[in-house]
C-alpha cells in the first residue's frame, strides 16, 4: 500500500481516476462497541498522516475479544466481501482490510479508521457509491448476518443485524448504526509545489467536493448583480480554465446515433437508452439494491455506473486537449439532478417526505462544464470541437443489462457548442470557521433611497402624518397586540401555504386563499372551530353610541379622547374609524400638509372626499424583516379607497405599475409611511398600482437609513357584495358584472372585547337596539371556565416561578399596609379567609390575633406556604422564616407550621356560606381576564363572609405614581416576569435510566446555556439572552380608578365602605349586607 509514510488525497467526484494500479477506500467511523457509559463518539477527524499505526495481524491485549484487531481485521473482510457481491461486483476486487489505530484522549487505542485496497481505481469508485447509498454504518459490517444470492433464492440474501447490534463476546457493547463516512483515495505527493507553473496563475484543481457555481461570460446589461462589462469579458476569456459544453447527449439524440459494438442491438433498449440520455427518469421498480433487514435499500448502482462510464468516455476523448505535466486529467462537472449524491431511503418512504430525500435517478447529459488545466487547454479546446460530433465509447453498467455480459456501446453527440465559462467564487465569509470568530455589528445595507423616485406622481396615493395621536398610537398598540386581541386563525394562501404574519379581521373577513371578501351567512354557524366551521365569523366592527349619525365631527373627536382617557382600548378604536370614515382627504390636501413628491387631488371646489362605508378592517403585524407581496386588492372585493393607518414603526411601501396605460414616465415609486401617518390609496393608486413592502430590515429615507421595528397596520376598506357575471368569464372588473355591486352593510357591535365567532347577525342586530343593563344578557357567562388566557399566563407561569416568588418576596415579609392594617382591625378570634394566598406571607399577621384558611389555583405556591422552613437537606424542618414567626405564641406558631390550604379557584372556594368573618383577597383581582369573572370573584367573596363581615380587595392600578417603573398604555398587558433559572424546575424530568426521557439531549443542548435550555421547556416562556435569564408573560387587567367599586356595585348587597389608592394599587373594603 505504500507503507506507513504514504500520504493519500481525496478523489473528488470530478476529478479523472487515480493512475494507479490499485484503488483504495477510506472508512470512518466506530468499529468498537460503544459502552453504555460513553457520551459521544471519540473525535476521529485528524487527517491521515504518516504517523498513525496503520496495523496488520497485530495482536492486542484488551478487555473483549470485540476489540482485537485481528477480530475487526478478519470480519470486516468477510463482511464487505460478501456486501461487495450483493452489490453487484465481483468479491475478488477487495484485496485487503487494513484497520488504524487512534490513541484516544484517555490514553487507549480505537479503530475509528479503515483502509481497503481494491484491484481497481474503479472497483474503489463503485464500492464508494454502493456503501454511500446504501448508509451502511458499523452495525451492519460488524454484527450482521450477510447471505448473499447462492442462484436459488435470491429473497433469502441481505443484511440482518443480529441482537440490535449487541457485541456477541458478552460486552455489553453496541455497535453503532450511524453509517460510515467513505472516501475514495488515492496515494498522494505534494501536487501544487510540482505543477507550481499552473498555481501561480490561477488554482489548477478544483478543491472541493461540492461542484462551483458556473456562469457564462457573456454582457448581460439586465443583470445587477452578475452585469459585466465588454473589457470585463475579454479579461476574463483569457484567464479562465472552464469550459461550457452544450448539446452533447439530449433531446436530438435518435435511435441511429447508438450503436452496439460488433453485436445487433435490441430496439426496446435502444429505446430505454436514448430516453435515459434526453434526462428522462431512470424506472428503478426492479428494485436494484441490497436487503437490509428486510427493506430494500435501493444503490441507484444504474445512476451511478452510468454516469461514470459516460464521464470515462467523455474524458478519453479529450484527453488529446490537456497539455499539463504528467497529463493531470480533465475535471468533468456533470450537471446530475438536485438530489444527484443524497443517501438512499427505503421502499416504504413516507409520501409527505420530500422527493429530494429519494434516490436520485435523474441524468442531465445535454450539458455540463469542464476544468482545463490551464487557459490555453481551455482555448485549444474550443477552437477544436466547435460544432463537431464526438464518438463515444462506453460500457454499459450490468444492473441495466441485467445479465452479466460486459457490453460496449457507441453513441455519437450531437454538434457541440462550446464556450468560456467563469466560477463564482463564494464569500469569503463562508470559507472561514465562523465558530471562534468575534461577530461584530455592521453597518445596515443600504437600500433604495425614497428620494430617487420623489419626481414621479401617482394619481390618488396621498399620505398624511401624525393622523393619530401619540396617546392613540400607545393606547391602540397596547390593545391590539393584547391578551384579548383577537387574532385569526391560521388562513390559507391561493398557492397552500399559510399566512406567516398575524393578522386579525373585524367586520368581514378578507380570505387570502380566494382573493375575495367572504360574505356572512345568516344561517351559517359561528364556531369557526367546531367541523360546522364559518370562515366568515370574526368580530364585528367596534362602534360607538347608537346616536353617532347626529353626532359632529369635533363630538366624535372629544369621544375619542375621553376614550384614550379613560383607556378603553376597543372604545378608542371605534373613534378612530369613526373619525376615518369622515375624514375630508381633499381639506387636508388644500392646506398642503403632505410628503414631497405626493400628488394632490383634482377636485371641484366644495366637494369632499370622504369614504362613509367603511365596514372592514384587517389588522397586519410586520416583525422587522417581514414584508408583503406585489398586489391590488381585489377589485370585485372592495370599491375605491383603502385607508391605512400605521403604528410603532415606519416602512417603505413600493408601488409599480400594474396596468400599461402607454406612459412609462411613472412605472414605479417609494413612499414612506411614518408611525401614525395615515395612507389614502384611491383611483390610479387603487386600481393602477401594485403596491407591496419589501422584507429586509432597513428602510432608505432621503438619504437616512432607518432600521425597521414591530409595524402594526390598520387597514380600512369597503367590502362589496357579490359580483353577478355571464358564465366563462374568468378574471372580471367592476363593469363586466350584470348586476351592479353595493356595499355590504356595517357590521358592528359594542360588546368587548371582541371574539371570533361570539355573536350572530341576528344577536348584532338586537344589540344595536339595547342599551344600558340588556346589553349584559348578550355578554358570555360561562364565567366558570378559565380563558386560556389565564391558563397560560397566570396559572402555568405562577407553576413555574413559586419557589422564586416565595424566596424573593414571600421570605422577605413585605406586606401591603392597606392590607395589615384591615387585618389588625378585625375582632381577635376572627376566622378570615385568605383568598389567593400565594405562599401564605400573611398567615403571620392573621395569626397574632385570628385563624387563617388560605386557598389558591397554584399547588406550587401552596406548598411553599404549607411547608415554610422545609429548606433542609436532610428534610427537618428548621425555624419558620421571617422574624413575624418567631413572634408568634407557642399554640400559634403549630398553625402557622402546618396551615389550612386548599388548591381552588377564586370563583369557587371550597367553604360553606357564611362561614368566615372576614376575608382578603391581594393581588388577585389583577389576573382575572373578563368583567364577568371579576363580579363572579366579588360574588364568591360575598358568599363566604357573614352578613355584616367585611373583606378586602386590592389590586395594580392603571394610574402609576410619577416616580413609578411602571407605566402602563392600556388596561389588558402582558407584564414580563425575569425567572433565575437556578429557581426553575426541569420540565418532564425522569430517571437516568429511563429510555423515554424528554431531556434534551447532548446535541441539541450543545452550546446553550441553562437558562436558554429552561425557556426551551416551558410553554410561552422566552430566552434574554441580555439577563440570561428565563421570561414569563403575566397576565394583568390595570383598574382604572371608581373601576372595582363599580364592580361592586353590580353584585347584590355588597356595601363598599372605603375606597383608596396605595402605591400603584386600589383598595377597596366592602361590607356583606343583608
Amino acid at each position: 500500500m505504500g507503507g506507513d509514510s504514504t500520504y493519500f488525497k481525496t478523489v473528488l467526484p470530478h476529478e479523472p481516476l487515480p493512475g494507479q494500479q490499485f484503488g483504495f477506500v477510506h472508512l470512518q467511523g466506530a468499529f468498537v462497541p460503544k459502552k453504555k457509559e460513553m457520551k459521544g463518539a471519540q473525535s476521529l477527524h485528524r487527517p491521515l498522516c504518516p504517523e498513525e499505526k496503520v496495523v496488520d495481524n497485530e495482536e492486542q491485549t484488551t478487555s473483549c475479544k470485540c476489540t482485537e484487531i485481528d477480530y475487526i481485521q478478519t470480519t470486516l473482510t468477510s463482511k464487505l466481501s460478501s456486501l461487495i457481491q450483493l452489490c453487484g461486483m465481483s468479491p475478488c476486487d477487495l484485496l485487503s482490510v487494513q484497520p488504524i489505530i487512534q490513541e484516544t484522549n484517555k490514553g487507549d487505542n480505537n479503530v475509528g479508521k479503515v483502509r481497503l485496497q481494491l484491484s481497481t481505481p474503479a472497483a474503489a469508485r463503485r464500492l464508494c457509491c454502493r456503501i454511500r447509498r446504501g448508509n451502511y454504518g458499523p452495525r451492519d459490517l460488524l454484527a450482521s448476518t450477510i447471505i448473499t444470492d447462492d442462484g436459488n433464492d435470491e429473497s433469502a440474501s441481505g443484511i440482518t443485524v443480529q441482537n440490535e447490534g449487541v457485541c456477541p463476546f458478552g460486552c455489553k457493547g453496541r455497535y453503532v448504526g450511524k453509517a460510515v463516512m467513505v472516501t475514495e483515495i488515492t496515494p498522494s505527493i505534494d501536487v501544487q509545489q510540482q505543477h507550481q507553473e499552473y498555481y501561480d496563475d490561477e488554482p489548477f484543481r478544483w478543491e472541493r467536493a461540492a461542484p462551483p457555481k458556473f456562469r457564462r461570460l457573456l454582457t448581460n446589461s439586465n443583470s445587477q448583480k452578475f452585469k459585466l462589462t465588454e473589457d470585463e469579458v475579454a479579461d476574463r476569456r483569457g484567464k479562465t480554465r472552464f469550459v461550457y459544453l452544450d448539446n452533447v447527449l439530449g433531446k436530438e439524440l435518435t435511435l441511429n446515433d447508438i450503436t452496439l459494438d460488433g453485436q445487433t442491438m435490441d430496439a426496446s433498449m435502444k429505446n430505454d437508452l436514448m430516453s435515459i440520455f434526453q434526462g428522462e427518469s431512470l424506472d428503478n421498480s426492479t428494485g436494484f439494491g441490497v436487503i437490509k433487514n428486510g427493506l430494500l435499500q435501493q444503490d441507484a448502482r444504474i445512476e451511478d455506473d452510468l454516469r461514470h462510464a459516460f464521464q470515462e468516455a467523455l474524458r478519453d476523448n479529450l484527453s488529446q486537449y490537456d497539455s499539463s505535466k504528467d497529463s493531470l486529467g480533465i475535471e468533468l462537472f456533470v450537471n446530475a439532478d438536485s438530489a444527484a449524491g443524497k443517501k438512499s431511503k427505503p421502499d416504504n418512504i413516507k409520501p409527505k417526505q420530500d422527493p429530494k430525500d429519494t434516490v436520485a435517478t435523474r441524468l442531465l447529459f445535454d450539458h455540463l462544464h469542464i476544468g482545463m488545466r490551464s487557459n490555453d487547454d481551455a482555448t485549444n479546446l474550443i477552437q477544436s470541437l466547435q460544432g463537431k460530433r464526438l464518438q463515444l465509447k462506453m460500457e454499459l453498467p450490468n444492473a441495466l443489462l441485467q445479465n452479466s455480459v460486459a457490453t460496449n456501446i457507441t453513441i455519437t453527440t450531437g454538434k457541440l457548442y462550446l464556450d468560456y465559462a467563469d466560477v463564482l467564487q463564494p464569500k469569503q465569509g463562508n470559507l472561514r470557521n465562523k465558530k471562534n470568530e468575534v461577530k461584530t455589528q455592521k453597518e445596515p445595507s443600504k437600500s433604495e433611497c425614497t428620494s430617487s423616485t420623489d419626481h414621479v406622481h401617482i394619481a390618488g396615493l396621498h399620505v398624511i402624518p401624525n393622523y393619530v395621536s401619540v396617546q392613540e398610537e400607545q393606547m391602540l398598540m397596547a390593545g391590539l397586540t393584547g391578551p384579548h386581541a383577537p387574532w385569526a386563525p391560521p388562513q390559507l394562501t391561493t398557492t397552500g401555504g399559510h399566512i406567516k404574519r398575524r393578522v386579525q379581521h373585524y367586520g368581514y373577513v378578507f380570505d387570502y386563499e380566494s382573493s375575495d371578501v367572504l360574505r356572512r351567512d345568516d344561517g351559517g354557524s359561528n364556531d369557526i372551530f367546531g367541523k360546522g366551521s364559518d370562515k366568515s365569523a370574526c368580530p364585528a366592527l367596534p362602534c360607538m353610541d347608537a346616536n353617532v349619525a347626529e353626532m359632529t365631527d369635533d363630538e366624535v373627536e372629544k369621544w375619542t379622547e375621553r376614550a384614550v382617557e379613560d383607556v378603553k382600548v376597543w372604545e378608542a378604536l371605534a373613534g378612530v374609524i369613526e373619525k376615518t370614515r369622515r375624514f375630508d382627504v381633499s381639506s387636508v390636501l388644500s392646506e398642503g400638509d403632505l410628503n414631497d413628491g405626493v400628488s394632490t387631488m383634482s377636485l371641484d371646489e366644495g366637494t369632499k372626499q370622504t369614504y362613509p362605508h367603511l365596514n372592514q378592517l384587517t389588522i397586519n403585524e410586520y416583525n422587522p424583516g417581514e414584508g408583503i407581496g406585489s398586489h391590488v386588492d381585489t377589485v370585485t372585493a372592495f370599491d375605491d379607497g383603502l385607508l391605512i393607518i400605521t403604528l410603532n414603526g415606519g416602512i417603505v411601501m413600493e408601488f409599480r405599475k400594474a396596468i400599461d396605460d402607454g406612459d412609462d414616465s411613472n412605472m414605479r415609486k417609494l413612499v414612506y409611511l411614518p408611525p401614525r401617518s395615515l395612507a389614502v390609496l384611491s383611483r390610479d393608486a387603487r386600481y393602477k398600482y401594485e403596491h407591496m413592502i419589501v422584507s429586509r430590515m432597513t428602510d432608505t429615507v432621503n438619504g437616512e437609513i432607518i432600521p425597521r421595528k414591530l409595524r402594526v397596520s390598520l387597514t380600512l376598506r369597503t367590502a362589496l357584495t357579490a359580483p353577478v357575471f355571464d358564465k366563462g368569464i374568468g378574471k372580471i372588473s367592476l363593469a363586466q358584472s350584470k348586476v351592479p355591486q353595493s356595499h355590504l352593510p356595517k357590521y358592528e357591535s359594542k360588546v368587548f372585547p371582541p371574539r371570533w365567532g361570539q355573536l350572530s347577525d341576528a344577536a348584532l342586530a338586537n344589540a344595536s337596539s339595547k342599551i344600558g343593563d340588556e346589553e349584559d344578557s348578550l355578554v358570555d357567562r360561562s364565567d366558570l371556565i378559565t380563558p386560556e388566557t389565564e391558563s397560560k399566563h397566570v396559572h402555568a407561569v405562577y407553576d413555574a416561578i413559586a419557589t422564586q416568588w416565595h424566596h424573593t418576596r414571600g421570605k422577605r415579609g413585605v406586606l401591603w399596609p392597606g392590607a395589615t392594617q384591615f387585618i389588625e382591625s378585625l375582632p381577635p378570634g376572627s376566622i378570615i379567609a385568605d383568598v389567593g394566598c400565594g405562599d401564605g406571607k400573611y398567615f403571620a399577621e392573621i395569626l397574632k390575633h385570628s385563624y387563617v384558611i388560605g386557598t389558591d389555583i397554584s399547588e406550587p405556591l401552596l406548598k411553599t406556604a404549607a411547608t415554610r422552613g422545609d429548606d433542609a437537606d436532610d428534610g427537618k424542618r428548621k425555624s419558620i422564616d421571617g422574624p413575624q414567626y418567631q413572634r408568634l405564641p407557642k399554640a400559634k406558631r403549630a398553625l402557622s407550621e402546618n396551615p389550612s390550604v386548599a388548591v381552588a379557584d377564586c370563583l369557587h372556594i371550597p367553604l360553606r356560606s357564611n362561614s368566615c368573618d372576614a376575608a382578603i383577597s391581594i393581588a388577585v383581582m389583577h389576573h382575572l381576564s373578563t368583567e364577568a369573572r371579576r363580579i363572579r370573584c366579588l360574588a364568591e367573596l360575598k358568599r363566604i363572609v357573614k352578613v355584616g363581615g367585611r373583606f378586602n380587595v386590592q389590586a395594580w392600578a392603571l394610574e402609576q405614581e410619577t416616580d413609578s417603573k411602571r407605566k402602563f398604555h392600556g388596561t389588558d398587558l402582558l407584564v414580563p416576569f425575569n425567572a433565575q433559572p437556578k429557581y426553575l424546575q426541569t420540565q418532564a424530568k425522569s430517571s437516568e435510566n429511563d429510555d423515554n426521557s424528554q431531556q434534551p439531549s447532548s446535541a441539541e443542548s450543545k452550546g446553550k446555556g441553562v437558562a436558554q435550555m429552561m425557556a426551551e421547556q416551558y410553554d410561552g416562556a422566552e430566552f434574554d439572552s441580555k439577563k440570561n435569564l428565563v421570561v414569563f408573560q403575566r397576565y394583568c387587567h390595570m383598574y382604572r380608578k371608581g373601576e372595582l367599586e363599580s364592580l361592586c356595585q353590580r353584585v347584590p348587597g355588597l356595601e363598599v365602605l372605603e375606597s383608596a389608592y396605595e402605591k400603584g394599587n386600589w383598595v377597596i373594603t366592602c361590607r356583606v349586607c343583608e
